[in-house]
């Protein structure tokens, strides 16, 4: 049994409570406070925005934005506490300021259009710089109106100054970088002249001292002694060596290409005209060539002819003894993920060219060294050649967006893989 002591408390309580509730009430008919209902089993609860204020508060504080509140006339009545950091001033000094205290001042007529847009046509946006203590803070502003119910308008303000200095970062990286490719690609041009050029006039020489050797041989053959002869005929093979390396020279500078150049051709024909071409040194070795579908490419067709003769020169060059040489062409479409090593690869799908042979292969550590120029597996006195052919083949291939790689074992013969990417 309650005494009436609590009795009598306990109905000023609940008086107290009513009359809150009817104020409440009184409120939200007069719309002094807005508010909704919620319903929770049988019952329903009465939540108010301005319960909610506290939460939206929190939530303005904490974002990693500015907000500010601004007056018609542009006074800044309230500010998040992220705003007057950004500005390293208190709080007390930026309440009560007009915003454009804080503004550059190449900024003053841009912010005055927005904030026009914003009171007219209810929201604006833009890029805008302030300027506290000669520092300029390029930032990105959000205007939006909040008239007829309150007479201000609210500012978002976003900090670009770590975007700007990544943009001025990569510009110039970017700038760099043009620069550089336009100093390669000159480099690369002048490089093409001098080549050409300096293999081109050495051939004349060369042809003279050949010349002028096989006549002293022809006309003095008799009075010449066995030492004599002996020394000009290494004057001829060297002169012989020369003019191939060349030519080989000639040939690596002509493999650039322009877009205009690429014709489509199927390479079942070019493989077939190479093996026109080499059908003499083919039947001399009574080497066999397979060839299955190949596929209809952009290419250069002339650029593609010396690939193929390169590659298939070189498992004749370098067959296994009293065995006949055979060399197998074939084709598939493989996905960038599936081709060894190659991270850069930009399409996703690529032909994969397979060009095998039975000679005497190569110790696969070396698979990289002999696409270089002018390298060599074995000396020029076990296998003539110049050491360009296969550096000749890779810029072919690179020429036309693809990589080319090799895979070789000792007695077991070598492949040479050619990706080539799906049109």
């Amino acid at each position: 049994m309650q005494t009436r002591e609590e009795l009598l408390a306990k109905i000023e309580e609940l008086e107290n409570k009513l009359h809150e509730s009817e104020q409440l009430v009184e409120a939200i008919k007069t719309g002094e406070v807005d508010a909704f209902a919620l319903k929770t089993g049988n019952q329903s609860e009465i939540y108010t925005l301005q319960s909610g204020d506290y939460a939206y508060r929190i939530l303005v504080e904490k974002f990693g934005e500015g907000a500010v509140n601004l007056t018609e006339d542009e006074l800044i009545v309230y500010t998040n506490t992220y705003f007057f950091e950004l500005l390293h001033l208190p709080y007390e000094k930026v309440v009560g300021c007009y915003f454009k205290e804080f503004v550059n001042s190449d900024s003053h007529e841009s912010f005055s259009i927005l904030f026009k847009q914003a009171l007219h046509n209810g929201s604006s946006k833009g890029e805008i710089n302030l300027c506290i203590d000669k520092k300029i803070i390029p930032v990105y502003i959000s205007l939006t109106s909040l008239q007829p119910k309150l007479s201000t308008v609210g500012m978002i303000i976003t900090d670009l100054s770590e975007k700007k200095k990544n943009e001025e970062i990569i510009l110039k990286y970017q700038h760099d970088l043009e620069l550089k490719n336009l100093q390669l690609l000159q480099t690369n041009t002048e490089l093409d002249s001098f080549t050409y050029i300096a293999s081109h006039d050495l051939q004349e020489p060369l042809r003279k001292i050949k010349t002028f050797i096989n006549r002293i041989i022809e006309t003095h053959n008799e009075t010449l002694s066995e030492n004599t002869n002996e020394y000009f005929k290494r004057i001829l093979s060297a002169s012989d060596r020369m003019q191939n390396l060349i030519s080989a020279l000639l040939d690596y500078s002509r493999t650039n290409i322009t877009k205009n150049a690429l014709v489509k051709t199927p390479l079942n024909d070019i493989v077939y005209q190479v093996k026109s071409d080499l059908q003499e040194l083919l039947e001399e070795n009574k080497a066999v060539i397979e060839t299955g579908e190949l596929p209809v490419l952009n290419i250069v067709p002339l650029h593609f002819n010396q690939l193929f003769s390169n590659l298939i020169i070189n498992a004749v060059k370098y067959r296994k003894p009293r065995v006949s040489p055979k060399v197998t062409i074939t084709s598939t479409v493989v996905e960038a993920t599936e081709v060894f090593g190659a991270k850069s690869l930009q399409h996703n799908k690529y032909y994969k060219i397979s060009v095998a042979d039975n000679g005497i292969g190569f110790e696969q550590k070396y698979a990289g060294k002999i696409f270089e120029l002018f390298q060599r597996l074995h000396s020029r006195f076990e296998y003539e050649g110049t050491g360009i052919g296969l550096a000749i083949c890779k810029k072919i291939v690179q020429n036309h967006n693809g990589i080319i790689q090799a895979y070789g074992e000792p007695n077991a013969g070598a492949t040479f893989f050619i990706y080539l990417p799906v049109a």
